[in-house]
């Protein structure tokens, strides 16, 4: 399984306060709603403040079987429409781990999404 980790920063003179941001935070809210490949999401808005150099605005973290399902996932039209709307806001780093991976470290709650690797 894959965890798909998408971190966005408004570009400068976009915030919380503009309609753009709005829909684009809507559009991605239902992205399971019309993409099949998506196994599990959450996404949601930074809470804290914290240093603009490092805080980010919104993120997304999505579960995907592998790598096949997560590229579908990623050519998928209602993505696309996503991702222009992101697109014309702001800016993202994007980070993909398989979680039952050498490379991968999971402890407590976290840990539990193995077993749900293992079993499929």
């Amino acid at each position: 399984m894959l965890m798909h980790i998408v971190l966005f920063k408004f570009k400068d003179s976009w915030s919380w306060s503009s309609l753009e941001a709005i829909e684009a935070e809507r559009v991605t809210r239902t992205h399971p709603n019309h993409i099949d490949e998506i196994k599990g999401w959450t996404c949601g808005r930074n809470i804290t403040r914290r240093d603009r150099d490092i805080a980010t605005d919104f993120v997304v973290i999505g579960l995907f079987k592998d790598r096949k399902t997560l590229n579908d996932y990623l050519i998928h039209p209602d993505h696309q429409v996503g991702v222009e709307k992101w697109k014309a806001i702001a800016e993202w780093s994007v980070i993909d781990i398989e979680l039952a991976s050498d490379f991968t470290q999971s402890s407590g709650l976290l840990s539990t999404l193995n077993k749900f690797t293992s079993a499929n």
